[in-house]
């Protein structure tokens, strides 16, 4: 069955080096936002035959656009889903970098809806056939799909191995809270099995957000590597670089497999005394110094 990979407004970059790993032709599309707010998306196509009996793999990443909306992300994936079935597509796979309202996957206060369960489901009744994501924020959000194939790709492999082509030594990696051990040991081993693992006591005010951390670890002369599945304003991280350092670290990396940057995050990482921001190209920006190409195209294959 021939294939097409059809490239989504907010993976360009990602989508075309997904297309060249498999050696398969691209579709880009035109989008645009009408004065009322609504959407518009249109694959670049002229014959739509072209479609027809195909396997169609779509690619679209849900982080914030440059106005800061995700929501019109997500659009321009129900969008491209809906057009490529109207078409005819014998097959479609979607691959969805970073989820938007992953985040959002249980209750902390009475009242609150958790969306991340309602996004799936709003992709899940598109019946696509296959669904990909890369290190989901709630992987067990996953579970209740239907739809033939679910693959959540981890992407700690890939950054480790950045990291340790910068020359990084004498490793310690550091958790940004507690709720992120168990991710933060599973990323130390792959820069060896006796890497130790530490983390900072952190309390956020549910209602605000705000948040506190304090310690003191022993970090004197080590590279310390602080990951986190997401960085949006990084505020976390900022607080976890400021500690390490104070702890006598050397270098701080700061890693994240979707570095969203929002708001005044460089500044605040950096300034804490990072010295790198590292992220995938889960989401298109300057962080993006790890591409995911290769290992979804390994797992299309």
């Amino acid at each position: 069955m021939e294939k097409i990979l059809i490239v989504g407004p907010a993976s360009q970059i990602l989508g075309v080096k997904i297309a060249n790993e498999l050696g398969i032709e691209s579709l880009n599309t035109e989008f645009k936002t009408f004065p009322d707010g609504e959407n518009y998306l249109r694959v670049n196509i002229e014959d739509e035959t072209k479609i027809m009996g195909t396997e169609v793999i779509i690619v679209q990443s849900t982080g914030p656009s440059s106005s800061g909306n995700q929501n019109s992300r997500l659009f321009e994936l129900f969008m491209m889903i809906s057009t490529v079935k109207r078409m005819g597509a014998a097959k479609i796979i979607v691959i969805i970098p970073y989820l938007a309202y992953a985040r959002q996957d249980k209750v902390f206060r009475p009242g609150e809806c958790v969306f991340a369960n309602v996004i799936l489901s709003i992709i899940d009744s598109m019946r696509i056939d296959e669904l990909y994501v890369c290190d989901v924020h709630a992987p067990k959000v996953l579970q209740d799909l239907i739809c033939n194939k679910v693959v959540n790709i981890d992407t700690m492999k890939i950054l480790a191995e950045y990291i340790k082509e910068l020359g990084a030594k004498d490793i310690v990696v550091v958790s940004p809270d507690k709720g992120a051990v168990e991710r933060s040991k599973a990323f130390a081993k792959y820069f060896g099995e006796d890497v130790p693992v530490d983390f900072f006591e952190k309390k956020r005010d549910v209602k605000t957000g705000d948040i506190t951390m304090t310690g003191k670890l022993s970090l004197q002369g080590k590279d310390v590597v602080i990951s986190d599945d997401i960085i949006a304003t990084g505020g976390t991280m900022a607080s976890a670089i400021k500690l390490s350092k104070e702890s006598g670290a050397n270098k701080v990396y700061a890693v994240a497999s979707h570095a969203l940057l929002l708001q005044n995050a460089k500044y605040r990482i950096l300034s804490a005394g990072a010295d790198e921001i590292i992220g995938t190209d889960s989401i298109d920006n300057e962080a993006a110094k790890v591409s995911l190409a290769k290992a979804i195209a390994d797992y299309l294959k």
